[in-house]
């Protein structure tokens, strides 16, 4: 019964926190929204139109696939029959994929940008992912394997570039490859938010995500050097690479 109670009291604080995530992040992203629409729309140029229509969009998405994937559950949960017919999904798994959802329009700098705000909304799924880690090793062994598997999860997220304008003479590659890089780790660190959340907090470290990730970050970097060095996601991509060698020894230490 302690086991139960203490489980729901888990469940509901990841909840409560990834809401918070949600909550957050979709407040700053409509008051840039509005700083953009509100000034010299012809001053825009094809960038600025890509980052609103990216933001709008990543804010309907993710919550009508919110929305969808709640009313499913709430549907084969009244109904034994549609329970036993379908794999019942779930509910923190498909928040993951909602929360990438909206990220995929966090990652972009518009006009208005808020980065105080943006940074305490990630924080709030750090916090969700934490606790669903401290829960994870009280029920199961492993504990180094499962907070490395945090860590690694979240130095990959920090290591995601936002896409951002620039004036280096190569602005016409450049920016491609940023928005490229930028929504692949997006779409990428959202697989593995669900593997997380759906299984019991541990990381497989594949090899493609974290290829994807120091070949992508380098491109950008590297274009981008002489103008101005991202410092923060230099510092996180080599974090992450960092833990991943660790995690994959861990990996083959433990077969």
């Amino acid at each position: 019964m302690i086991i139960v109670e203490k489980k729901k009291v888990a469940s509901t604080l990841k909840l409560l926190f990834l809401a918070l995530y949600f909550l957050i992040l979709t407040v700053e992203r409509i008051i840039s929204l509005a700083v953009c629409l509100s000034g010299d729309v012809s001053s825009l140029d094809a960038l600025d139109y890509y980052m609103i229509a990216l933001t709008v969009l990543a804010i309907f998405g993710a919550y009508i696939f919110a929305v969808v994937k709640f009313t499913d559950l709430a549907r084969r949960h009244n109904d034994p029959e549609d329970e036993e017919k379908e794999p019942k999904g779930s509910l923190f798994g498909n928040l993951a994929i909602a929360a990438g959802i909206l990220l995929l329009g966090g990652m972009v700098h518009t006009d208005g940008s808020i980065p105080v705000m943006q940074f305490i909304s990630y924080g709030m799924i750090l916090i969700s992912m934490a606790i669903h880690t401290i829960e994870n090793v009280k029920l199961s062994k492993n504990a180094d394997k499962k907070w490395l598997s945090f860590a690694y999860t979240v130095a990959y997220s920090m290591s995601i570039p936002v896409v951002y304008h620039t004036n280096i003479e190569l602005a016409f590659l450049f920016i491609p490859i940023e928005i490229v890089v930028s929504a692949g780790m997006v779409i990428l660190f959202t697989i593995m938010l669900k593997h997380f959340y759906d299984g019991n907090g541990e990381s497989e470290f594949s090899l493609l995500p974290f290829l994807t990730a120091l070949f992508g970050d380098f491109l950008v970097l590297a274009l981008r050097w002489h103008e101005e060095v991202n410092v923060f996601v230099l510092i996180f991509i080599c974090v992450t690479a960092v833990l991943w060698f660790a995690g994959s020894l861990l990996c083959i230490k433990k077969k």
